[in-house]
This record gives structure tokens, sequence and C-alpha cells, in this order.
């Protein structure tokens, strides 16, 4: 079932999806992500763009959940594959440093719940933020590359407990409690971090769905660094103006301070439209960022970043993209082909995705 898949209100329906694999008892479903991407900024990588690389071939990402629920216990495991790069070495005798690629596996989520009553949840584990409206399931989303904001500013994942409670379609109240958490989906950002985390989502007359939630936490490395104050909050909804047609309204921020010095903000407000056309899934979406120096954009304090694509619905396992990104800033913060300053930045990529 879909609801086995996520917790909460982290789904863009586009009108297709991938049937499950019953197996003794387990639901289990899985998807591998392919693709190819022409940089206009070469050999530089463009940011939040999981750094593809320019005219290369590229094994984006693989998932698989594992989910069983019954009456008293549901339980949600996630496998997952991303190319990390890290760095493995580093030249004490000069400044050479070194840098490799994860290329393993890794338990990304494991959540475990007991049901007292047949609508609340009680559990623990390693949980995914029920904030954000897309899905870490490339084929749930309407577009290939996730938002910006997704990227950066929506936090990821955090250990600890989570009580969940469904008063049914119109209302789902989530409440989290974490050791740990992390900024974007994958990654590694173990800073012990004491996480709230409170949300609500709800789906109106079929057709309107909305989603509310707020993040607050205190990073409190070690004696040596200052104690830092991080919050987030997410808003979003969407509409099925039609049976082929849906559009949506994001707004997600970040703030950071830490002790002894002053706020660091971002925000991201998003547009999108979908709509549905045979095979063919047609998308727009545009994204306005603004405190952009704090998400790796250098100097730059607004970006603008539009995305057009077609998902292509080859079969019910099989889908292929073309996307078509443009970022634009308020300063020059990327590189032309050449190397050069310029204030804008594209990329266009060719994927495919199959999923089960």
């Amino acid at each position: 079932m879909k609801k086995n898949v996520l917790i909460a209100g982290l789904l863009i329906m586009c009108g297709f999806s991938a049937q499950a694999v019953e197996i003794s008892g387990l639901t289990v479903n899985g998807e591998v992500a392919f693709d190819y991407n022409f940089l206009s900024t070469k050999s530089t990588a463009m940011p939040y763009t999981d750094s593809v690389n320019n005219e290369a071939y590229r094994l984006r990402n693989a998932q698989i959940l594992i989910s069983k629920e019954t009456d008293q216990i549901y339980f949600l495991t996630r496998l997952a594959y991303t190319p990390t790069t890290y760095v493995s070495a580093v030249d004490t005798t000069g400044p050479t440093v070194t840098s490799s690629t994860n290329n393993f596996g890794a338990l990304e989520q494991a959540e475990i719940f007991y049901k007292p009553m047949q609508n609340l949840y009680v559990g623990f584990g390693r949980f995914l933020t029920t904030m954000g409206y897309e899905s870490l399931m490339k084929y749930e989303n309407a577009f290939y590359t996730t938002t910006i904001a997704y990227q950066s500013i929506v936090p990821g994942y955090g250990e600890g407990l989570r009580a969940k409670y469904v008063a049914g379609d119109w209302l789902t109240a989530t409440l989290s409690t974490y050791n740990q958490a992390k900024y974007g989906a994958f990654g590694d950002d173990y800073t012990p971090t004491k996480t709230t985390e409170l949300s609500f989502t709800g789906k109106i007359a079929g057709d309107f769905t909305w989603f509310a939630g707020y993040y607050l936490g205190t990073d409190k490395p070690d004696t040596t660094k200052p104690k830092v104050e991080n919050s987030a909050s997410s808003v979003w909804a969407s509409y099925q103006i039609t049976e082929n047609m849906l559009a949506a309204l994001i707004y997600d921020s970040y703030t950071t301070k830490p002790d002894g010095s002053g706020t660091q903000w971002a925000d991201a407000s998003t547009a999108l439209i979908t709509y549905g056309l045979g095979m063919n899934n047609l998308a727009l979406r545009y994204e306005m960022v603004r405190g952009a120096g704090t998400l790796a954009y250098g100097t730059g304090e607004k970006v603008d970043s539009l995305t057009v694509g077609d998902k292509i619905v080859l079969n019910e396992n099989l889908n292929v993209y073309v996307e078509y990104r443009m970022d634009k800033a308020d300063e020059k913060v990327f590189v032309d082909a050449d190397g050069s300053p310029t204030d804008s930045a594209n990329v266009i990529t060719l994927g495919a995705l199959a999923h089960f």
C-alpha cells in the first residue's frame, strides 16, 4: 500500500504508481535511477544537482523499502545507495587532499511502531522527516531532481522517538524527538542535535492536500565549538485541478544561530504544475531561494530556478525523463564553460528509472 511507503504527507501524486512486491508478508518497493547530464558549467558542479558530472553516465541512486503492518506493529526499513564524495586521506606534508567516492549502500532508515490503538502509532528508530513536499522515491515525484529546498533546507534523518495520530484522511498529527538530525536526504551529519519536530497534514474533499510542519533543534558538538540553534519550517498545499492536472505551492525556511554570532537564514518559495498527457507527465517548477549564500551559493543572496521536465511512463515499472533546469543568481556565483564567472547556469538531464 502507498501509505506503507511514507509516514505522512511527502508524496507528489502524478497519476502513476508502481506495483509493490509482497514477499512472505513483507511489502517491498525499490528503484534504480540512472542518468546522463549536460552542464553549462562543464567541469564545475552546479549546487544541488547531486554533484553530477558533465557528459558522464551515472548511477544516481538505488533504494529498497521493506515494510510490514499488522494490527499492532508497523515497521519500515530503507536500504539506499548514493555515491557520496568524502575525504579519505590528507597529506600532512602539503595541501593535498585526497577524495574518494563511497559506493556502498547503507541502512538509511529504520522505523518500528507499536499501535496501542488502530489510529495511534508510537515508535522508535531512525526516522525520515515528515517535512517537505517530495518523496525520496523518485518515481513518486513529478520531477527527476528534487527542489533545492528539499536538498538543503528540509531536514533529513533523525534518531529517536515518534508518535503519530491518524484522525482520518482530513488530519494526521506527528510529534518526533531526535537526538541526531541532518539536513539533506543523504550524506552524513552526526552532530548531536536535540530536536523536536511537529507536523500536521490532511486531505479535504479528495482534491486538496495540505501540510504544516516545524522543526527546532540545538547542536552541542563539543566544548571547543559553539552551541548552534537550528529551526526549519515547511508549509505546502496541492490541488488536483482535473484528473490530469495538479498544482502546488510550497514554502520552506531554515535558520541557524551559533552562540556569539548572528542568525543565518534561507527560505524557498516554490510553485509547480503538472499535466498528464498520455504516457507523458509534463511539469513546470519555479523556485525562488533567498539567503542563497547560506546554501552554498557563495556571495549570492537570491537565486531563481526554473525546471521544465517530461516524465515518460513506458510501463508501470520504467520511466524515462528529459529535464532542463536553469539557475539565475543576483551575483556571479557560477562559472561558464570556460571557467569565467557568470550569474546563471543550467543542466539538461536524460534519466531512466526502473522501479517496482
